[in-house]
């Protein structure tokens, strides 16, 4: 027992922390859809942008490599080739030097010899590589001897000479490893761009897709709150009453969430009002009815006292009157109380054969009287929906057939299901019905305008019931030319089997 509390306990101070934090998760997102949008695009971009600060970063490396290598190639091409230039004139001066013993071209090749020096000096200085700096460093030590030498024993100028010589091949040494220093340089140069460029592609096939679904996450977030107002607005549409959309954020959409649920709850009064007018008009028109009736019924029976004959024809006049009001009331009675019932029914799966038997069944007498046969094209076994209101559909049609099928004509009644779709249809052989008139023959109590169709009696309220039904059903309902004729044609979707 106390285990179990513990239990129990501690799985609701989960659930309080994980409300806690949903609550300041909650707190952090913008208010408003401007600020939603805003955020949603930065943050879209945030990856794309770390792609770019990456590529910069790493052009910007390869850039400073490349002028590095570029500035050091350069300066050890010109004072290798300064330094070459120098061995030769000094080599020259020293050359004409041993033919002359001048004075004036000893202190000239004392001059250059200073001037090899110092050109030696800022070849070892630059940032060259062991070999290299190694060879600069050998070859300026080889050279400040071969000055002490000179100074010291002038008259050997040749031998001294063919001593330059030698540092001449030495200086083409050392140039010759630095353009090989110099294409080792470049050729790791070109391998860090290639890795670079791989590392790019690499953070591009990343990021663009981590961007993407950043995109797609922050488009959720915002449409989710209209997608929730939009299956509330489509439930209102078919008279479905659904709980208000819960919808926290952003404001204005909370906003409309709220007009919403009062625009419902506003509709669903007016609803329960109409429906609480019919049934009281309806019930208090049943007394004088009643007694309008029983009147006309004396004195048709001659309780009363003989009639004459126009008196017997207005008494006529009455009860068929009385018997025509009373019908309609029973219409809208019904109307009332199918308006009331529809939204408790559930879709469901039934024979379609026992549907149309227990139709034809009820309107049997009525179809022998004026010599009606219908033909039934029957492709399926089963439909799917609110049997009883389909039920009330078909028989709405097949009376509207009924009405205005000519006597001893065809009714035909179909049926079949394909592709995800129940079908039902009806078809006369009538006068049909005027283009213009097709969609107002749905509206409550509306009828046709033709001369005909004024004398057929009824209420006009059976196609807007078949309207209304076959809409919450999420079907459609069109009416063809059948030539001779009209076609009634209901359409709706059921869930895969």
């Amino acid at each position: 027992m106390g285990l179990a509390l513990s239990a129990k306990t501690n799985a609701q101070h989960r659930a309080q922390s994980a409300k806690g934090w949903r609550a300041r998760g909650a707190a952090l997102l913008p208010k408003t859809m401007a600020g939603l949008i805003s955020a949603s695009c930065l943050l879209a971009a945030l990856p794309l942008l770390i792609a770019l600060l990456l590529s910069a970063l790493s052009l910007e490396r390869i850039t400073r490599r490349t002028e590095a290598l570029i500035d050091e190639g350069v300066a050890v091409a010109q004072l290798s080739s300064q330094l070459e230039a120098d061995l030769g004139h000094l080599e020259r001066s020293l050359r004409q030097y041993e033919v002359l013993s001048d004075a004036s071209l000893q202190a000239l090749a004392q001059k250059r010899w200073n001037t090899a020096l110092r050109t030696t000096q800022l070849l070892a200085a630059q940032p060259l590589d062991a070999t290299l700096a190694s060879r600069a460093t050998a070859l300026r030590q080889s050279l400040g001897e071969a000055q002490e030498a000179w100074q010291q024993a002038p008259q050997d100028a040749g031998a001294l000479a063919l001593r330059l010589r030698a540092m001449a091949q030495q200086v083409d040494a050392v140039i010759l490893a630095a353009r090989q220093r110099t294409q080792l340089r470049m050729d790791e140069l070109r391998g860090a761009t290639l890795s670079a460029r791989r590392d790019m592609l690499i953070c591009a096939l990343t990021l663009i897709p981590l961007a993407a679904a950043l995109a797609l996450a922050c488009s959720l977030t915002v449409t989710r709150p209209l997608r929730r107002l939009y299956r509330s607005i489509a439930a209102l549409g078919h008279g479905r009453n659904v709980p208000e959309p819960r919808i926290g954020y952003p404001r204005e959409m909370h906003r409309l969430a709220q007009q919403l649920g009062w625009l419902q709850r506003r509709l669903a009064d007016l609803e329960e009002d109409k429906e609480r007018f019919l049934r009281q008009v309806s019930h208090e028109l049943k007394t004088p009815l009643a007694s309008l009736s029983e009147g006309s019924a004396l004195l048709g029976d001659g309780t009363l006292g003989r009639l004459n004959a126009k008196q017997q024809e207005v008494t006529t006049i009455l009860r068929e009157a009385s018997g025509e009001l009373e019908a309609l009331i029973h219409n809208l009675l019904a109307y009332a109380q199918w308006r009331q019932n529809r939204r408790r029914a559930e879709h469901e799966w039934f024979a379609a054969k026992d549907l149309l038997d227990e139709v034809l069944s009820k309107h049997s007498l009525s179809l022998s009287r004026r010599g009606l046969r219908v033909l039934l094209q029957l492709h399926c076994e089963r439909l799917y929906g609110q049997r009883a209101q389909l039920r009330v559909v078909l028989d709405n049609l097949l009376t509207n057939a009924i009405k205005h099928a000519p006597a001893d004509s065809d009714i035909e009644i179909g049926g079949g299901g394909q592709s995800q779709r129940c079908e039902l249809s009806v078809r006369d052989r009538g006068r049909g019905i005027a283009p213009q008139e097709r969609e107002r023959i749905f509206e409550p109590f509306v009828r046709g305008s033709d001369a005909d169709e004024q004398r057929v009696r009824g209420t006009g309220i059976g196609l807007s019931i078949v309207k209304e039904v076959i809409t919450a059903h999420d079907g459609i309902i069109t009416v063809e030319d059948a030539q001779p004729g009209a076609r009634f044609r209901l359409v709706w979707p059921h869930p895969r089997v």
